[in-house]
């Protein structure tokens, strides 16, 4: 920074400028205070700060007159105007969401307005948005599980064994749409206000070998076409309050709510009406749910949301989460449940297909309610490079009336579940271990048994594996299922959708490996091995009349093609199989034969 003083005459300039030409050589050797007294000092005798770095002649000042005005040139940047420019020299923009390119309503991968890229109205402060996302989903599967022959009529009239042809295909199409309309810049805080809605259309057929297993009435044969709408999402989100400078908040959704009560999902994961109190403190240390839900049936063959069919039972849910503990990079959660199921003090449900759902055809088939507290401590994040998630609940209640056992049952039940991975370059490795107690008294007053009341845990290996993505059926080929889909838990009901808990049941015990492979970014492999046995074999036993059922149950392996063509989640191809291996225990309940399952699955997002 040089020193020009402006006058018209320039008596000792020359003297002025050699001292400003030392002090600047000097500067970095002189104390800072004495150099910027300097400066000060020079500047009060009649000069002012100039732009460049060479010194022009120091003019005196003409006594008695003001100092000339000063126009100072600017750094020039060519996408910055010049500040000393008129009006003429800027072009006006629409908003700051429009700048440089407003981009196409069908065109996913730029600005768009369907994407809530842009405000569709209101003020800048007050923008509104919208958001659309359509989702295609479409699913095939082949499969063969363990199908009685039919009860009055069959495909096979010579067929006498109890178990018949298993070949099943299945076929489903969805078609999502999400619709969303929200008021706020959620760059920065939360957004004011949210309405969404989500209609899901269902298309499915399935072709089994066997009569009397897609519907009660054998005359109707072994294939079935049906179709659903159901309403999944439909809900307004209402922001509170700002609750600290750094926006935590408190927000509400009310409405039919999709809700997770942990990390994995393993005791609670739908959408059902309610309504749910949710924020966070402390700079997002701290996160927080208070939830109540009043749940509905769901469609037999799509499992959709019915349109309101209410099941009579009320679930309140209450957790808290603590971000790094105990370590950075994990986060803890306590979780509270409390289920009120009082479908018993109503009439008998059948679902779709004619078959008994409440109460559970098995026992003395008399009616039920079921009053529960599920207690969990949950955890998921990493310690150091090993990622982990862990899981404990312990259950606790009463049954009104279990079946099995003939009585009421006081419930006492606990899982546990812990998965463990390493990342190493492009290859992950996994390791995890799950058990939900068993019952072996089937006939006291307490039901040891664990069951969830609607879970969907994604947990090792998720939908790629046989156990969980089939529904085993033990008797009549559906009437009560051994596992349900999409399920870990042997809990002998009819269908999570629409038959009631169980907790008098065999439990499990399931250990898995598991390996994945980032082949390309494009393509990733992932392959399981699972061995499965029951905690306790009493249930079974009492059921089939038989004391020698095993406890162990087989190897599930399984491995599934994922390939995301465009390195994003529009284009998904997913193909996998799996294998059940039979150990004594499915033997001694379903023969020896390998069951197995095929499946394909094409999601298209917008």
């Amino acid at each position: 920074m040089t020193l020009i003083a402006r006058h018209e005459n320039n008596l000792y300039a020359e003297d002025a400028v050699r001292f400003l030409r030392v002090l600047r050589v000097l500067r970095v050797k002189i104390v800072p205070y004495l150099y910027s007294l300097l400066l000060i000092l020079i500047t009060q005798s009649g000069t002012v700060l100039a732009e460049d770095d060479q010194l022009s002649p120091l003019l005196r000042q003409r006594p008695g007159e003001d100092p000339r005005p000063t126009r100072f040139k600017p750094y020039i940047y060519e996408s910055v105007p010049d500040i000393n420019s008129s009006a003429s020299d800027f072009v006006p923009v629409p908003d700051r969401w429009r700048q440089f390119y407003t981009g196409k309503w069908y065109d996913p991968y730029n600005q768009n307005v369907l994407k809530g890229d842009i405000p569709v109205f209101g003020s800048q402060a007050d923008p509104w948005f919208f958001e659309l996302g359509i989702i295609s989903d479409t699913s095939t599967e082949s499969r063969r599980l363990p199908t009685p022959v039919g009860a009055a009529s069959t495909n096979e009239p010579e067929a006498t064994d109890l178990f018949g042809d298993g070949r099943q295909f299945v076929m489903a199409q969805n078609l999502i749409m999400s619709l969303s309309l929200y008021k706020g810049n959620t760059a920065f805080k939360p957004q004011d206000f949210e309405f969404r809605f989500t209609p899901a259309f269902n298309l499915n057929y399935a072709d089994f070998a066997e009569d009397g297993v897609l519907r009660v009435d054998p005359s109707k044969g072994d294939t079935r076409t049906d179709n659903f709408i159901g309403i999944q999402e439909l809900f307004a989100d209402v922001h509170l309050a700002n609750i600290t400078e750094r926006y935590d908040f408190i927000s509400t959704r009310f409405g039919v709510v999709p809700f997770i009560s942990d990390f994995r999902g393993f005791v609670y994961n739908t959408s059902e009406p309610g309504i749910r109190f949710f924020g966070n403190y402390d700079n997002n240390i701290w996160q927080y749910n208070l939830a109540y839900f009043r749940r509905i049936d769901k469609d037999t063959n799509s499992g959709l949301n019915s349109w309101f069919e209410d099941r009579y039972e009320d679930v309140l849910i209450a957790n808290v989460y603590h971000q790094d503990t105990p370590v950075l990079g994990h986060t803890v959660q306590a979780n509270y449940i409390y289920r009120a199921d009082n479908a018993g003090d109503h009439a008998d449900d059948y679902d779709n297909n004619g078959f008994l759902v409440r109460p559970a055809s098995i026992g003395d088939e008399r009616r039920k309610n079921i009053h529960s507290s599920y207690f969990g401590l949950t955890g998921d994040g990493h310690y150091g490079r090993l990622n982990v998630t862990e899981a404990f609940y312990w259950v606790t209640g009463t049954e009104s009336h279990n079946p099995i056992a003939g009585r009421q049952v006081d419930i006492n039940a606990a899982m546990v579940a812990l998965e463990a991975s390493y990342d190493m370059d492009w290859m992950r490795f996994r390791a995890s271990f799950m058990w939900a107690s068993g019952d072996e008294d089937p006939f006291d007053d307490e039901a040891t048994g664990f069951d969830a009341i609607f879970d969907n845990p994604n947990f090792a290996g998720g939908d790629i594996s046989f156990w969980q993505r089939q529904g085993i059926p033990f008797l009549g080929g559906g009437l009560v299922n051994l596992v349900n889909r999409n399920s870990l838990l042997p809990d002998l009901r009819p269908g999570k959708e629409e038959g009631q808990s169980n907790y008098v049941n065999p439990g499990l015990r399931l250990y898995n490996l598991g390996i994945d492979f980032e082949i390309t970014p494009k393509l990733k492999l992932i392959n399981n091995a699972s061995f499965l046995q029951f905690d306790k074999t009493e249930v079974i036993e009492t059921l089939r009349q038989d004391s020698s059922i095993d406890r162990n149950l087989g190897w599930d392996l399984s491995s599934g093609l994922l390939y995301r063509p465009f390195l994003n989640n529009n284009v998904q191809l997913r193909v996998g199989t799996a294998f059940f291996l039979p150990q004594n225990g499915t033997r001694n309940l379903f023969g020896e034969d390998t069951f197995f399952d095929v499946f394909t699955n094409v999601i298209l997002q917008y």
